[in-house]
């Protein structure tokens, strides 16, 4: 992905199954690259990367459940690597919730509400897409923290190793040896405004 301003994606459906485009292309209108989308999964690596082998840990699906506070219905979640061992029990317990699991477990097949991507350095994400977003080690370099950070919705949260930094712009709300949990902030920030006095 070329660094530049947000902007959509355009998407060519090829093939269809109900909303989920199975084989096609996503280009960028800004920079025109395009990313293949193959067998429901999106490409932004350049066929660099691959499913991988990976197995959920005991309790996974229900830490994260937890942590990013999906008792309520709706919204998008994002579960990179090792977190998206977990995204079947996750979609079983939850109600609404929309996943997207980037540089996920083999075996899993987009559809539903369910959506599969491979990711380069970056998370093609736009700004305050997510309600929760869990990193593991191997996603959180500098440059995807500072992605997730932008794109959590505001009250969004972010898990992440406890060995990676907490992005500025997010509340460090909990941590054990594992993992950290930060929020984004519900309000904004703006700088003071002079108010003149009435004559």
């Amino acid at each position: 992905m070329k660094a530049h301003e947000d902007s959509w994606l355009v998407a060519r459906a090829d093939e269809l199954d109900a909303r989920h485009i199975v084989r096609g292309e996503l280009g960028c209108p800004i920079c025109a690259t395009r990313y293949p989308v193959r067998a429901g999964v999106v490409d932004f690596t350049g066929g660099e990367s691959r499913p991988r082998e990976m197995r959920g840990e005991q309790g996974l699906a229900l830490r994260a459940a937890a942590l990013l506070g999906l008792s309520e219905p709706g919204g998008m979640v994002v579960l990179a690597g090792e977190w998206s061992a977990c995204v079947e029990e996750l979609l079983a317990m939850t109600d609404g919730v929309r996943l997207l699991a980037l540089d996920f477990a083999h075996g899993l097949e987009s559809g539903g509400p369910l959506s599969l991507a491979l990711i380069a350095d970056v998370l093609p994400l736009a700004e305050g897409c997510a309600r929760g977003i869990a990193l593991d080690l191997a996603h959180s370099t500098g440059s995807r923290l500072d992605g997730a950070a932008r794109a959590l919705a505001p009250g969004g949260r972010l898990i992440a190793p406890a060995t990676a930094p907490v992005p500025p712009m997010l509340r460090e709300l909990a941590r054990d040896d594992r993992h950290w949990l930060a929020e984004k902030s519900l309000t904004t920030t703006s700088a003071p405004v002079t108010i003149a006095p009435r004559h």
